[in-house]
């Protein structure tokens, strides 16, 4: 890069200063990433825009913490000033008073070895992955907390889990109850033997159902559907006793909901099949509903991808993936959606 562009770039552009950042810890900013060095303070050029900034800490044998990071919309010529949180292995803005961000600002120069320049040769990619994602919807679907991480937060129900132990101990109950009242009162009558045969032969005596199953009196075996499926039920019975957890909200992405009524209410059989296999009436509710342009439609859909792709996070993939079928899917929109879907392909 020339010296006249790079003083041009510099005095222009946004500056992220960084403090206080451990040795090693691997930051990244769109689609770059390094291991940071002693001297490291931050970024400086950064383009006027949307970018997002990753981190994440790494031990002394090597081991990466799970991958955080946040979306910005840089100003032009803004210093945006955070610090290393070592207790939590964060980047924040607290304690940064806007006296200080000045104080750094007219001090720039002396930061300037420090800074790395903003890598430009990918600025090309990263604007093409990102052009339709507005800060409003920014805004509507990051975390309430401002931070993108790679592994949710979870909660445990507390109401779910009062209410789960009562069924456990109840469930328990019944099913005892039921193995011993299922063939008749085997303990209190001592009908065990009718129990037996009643599960081998629907009712017979032992010794006769015996003989028949080994062909003896020319009777039949026993069939799968002639036995109780204890263990499955009871399996099924306890998996409602384990405990319900839930993403924390403020850490959670807060992505549109594609809309489950694949049809209109009251449709023929043969208008449901239509709109299960072209989604267009689904894509219109999503749009309807959620989005009131095309391009936050598309914006969303980068969104999920970035998160995914930088970030890490597997919902977002999954959210991305519902999205594309539903505009593959979707056939008579082609032809009233001409711009959504040239602006998806390109």
């Amino acid at each position: 890069m020339e010296p006249e562009l790079a003083r041009r770039l510099f005095a222009e552009g946004a500056v992220l200063v960084l403090l206080d950042v451990p040795q090693r810890t691997e930051f990244g900013i769109d689609y770059n990433s390094w291991s940071v060095g002693p001297k490291f303070k931050g970024v400086k050029m950064i383009p006027p825009g949307l970018h997002f900034v990753y981190y994440c800490a790494v031990s002394k044998q090597g081991d990466a913490a799970p991958r955080t990071g946040f979306f910005h919309f840089f100003k032009r010529q803004e210093v945006l000033v955070m610090k290393w949180d070592h207790k939590t292995e964060d980047l924040t803005d607290e304690g940064i008073s806007t006296e200080m961000v000045e104080r750094i600002r007219a001090g720039l120069k002396d930061l300037d070895q420090g800074l790395g320049p903003y890598p430009y040769d990918t600025l090309k990619k990263w604007v093409s992955l990102s052009n339709h994602i507005s800060q409003d919807l920014v805004t509507r679907i990051q975390p309430l907390s401002g931070k993108v991480t790679s592994v949710s937060q979870i909660v445990q129900e507390t109401s779910a889990v009062g209410s789960g132990e009562g069924e456990r101990e109840g469930g328990r109950e019944r099913e005892v109850t039921g193995e011993r009242e299922g063939g008749g009162e085997r303990e209190e009558s001592g009908g065990g033997e009718r129990e037996v045969t009643g599960e081998m032969e629907g009712g017979g005596e032992k010794e006769e159902g015996e003989r028949e199953g080994r062909g003896y009196g020319g009777g039949r075996f026993a069939g799968v559907g002639d036995f109780e499926p204890s263990v499955d039920s009871t399996s099924q019975k306890r998996r409602t006793d384990l405990p319900l957890f839930k993403s924390k909200p403020e850490t959670a992405l807060r992505f549109s909901e594609v809309p489950r009524q694949r049809h209109p209410v009251g449709a023929s059989p043969s208008e449901i099949s239509h709109h299960c296999m072209d989604l267009s009436y689904t894509l219109q509710s999503l749009m309807t509903s959620n989005h009131t342009h095309y391009r936050d439609l598309l914006g969303e859909l980068q969104l999920a991808f970035l998160c995914f792709f930088l970030a890490h996070v597997y919902d977002a993939f999954e959210h991305w993936k519902e999205l594309v079928r539903l505009l593959c899917m979707s056939e008579s929109a082609l032809s009233d959606q001409t711009e959504l879907f040239t602006n998806f392909i390109s």
